[in-house]
C-alpha cells in the first residue's frame, strides 16, 4: 500500500484562490478554484486532496456570494464598483 502525501502546490493555489476572493477578484477566484478542484480530482490516487478541495470550495462559495452581491447592486442601480465583469455584463456605470 502506498502512502499518499499532501500536494503543497495545490494547497498554495487553493489558498491563492481564497485570497483573490477576499481581495475582490471574484471571477478569477472562482476560475482558479474550479481549476484546482479539477486538477485535484485527476491526481487523487497519488495525493491527499481533501484540503485543497475544501479551501477551493470555500473560495468559490465566498466569491460567488460577493459576485451575486455586486450583481444585486447593479440591478438595483446602486452599484459603485468598476469591476471588469460588472462592466462586461451591465455596460458603463450610470
Amino acid at each position: 500500500m502506498t502512502e499518499r502525501k499532501f500536494n503543497i502546490p495545490l494547497i498554495i493555489i487553493s489558498i491563492l484562490a481564497l485570497a483573490l476572493g477576499l481581495f475582490g477578484f471574484s471571477a478569477e477566484s472562482i476560475l482558479l478554484g474550479v481549476i484546482t478542484i479539477i486538477f485535484s480530482v485527476k491526481i487523487r490516487e497519488k495525493y491527499l486532496i481533501k484540503i485543497p478541495i475544501a479551501i477551493s470550495i470555500i473560495a468559490i462559495l465566498g466569491s460567488g456570494l460577493f459576485l451575486s452581491f455586486l450583481i444585486w447592486q447593479e440591478v438595483k442601480g446602486i452599484g459603485s464598483t468598476n469591476y471588469w465583469l460588472m462592466r462586461l455584463i451591465f455596460g458603463k456605470m450610470r
